[in-house]
């Protein structure tokens, strides 16, 4: 039976990989959802940083959004 990876969320399609045999194809998957939930995280910290901050504390709060962005995506970006 063939599966197409791409119809399902990483976190499923990692898992799926790794059930049928392809661990490889399942690290990618794997990286691509650890990839995604630091881009939400991201996304989420430049909102607050955005709307709910004064222009005083915006340029260290951005230091923060830019650090925690690099810890949870490694040091590739």
């Amino acid at each position: 039976m063939s599966f197409n990876l791409d119809r399902l969320q990483a976190t499923e399609a990692e898992t799926l990989a790794y059930s049928e045999g392809y661990p490889g194809t399942a690290r990618l998957y794997g990286r691509i959802a650890d990839l995604q939930h630091a881009l939400g995280q991201a996304v989420a910290a430049l909102e607050a940083i955005a709307h709910d901050l004064d222009a005083k504390h915006r340029p260290g709060a951005a230091l923060e959004a830019l650090d925690l962005i690099d810890k949870l995506a490694g040091s590739e970006l």
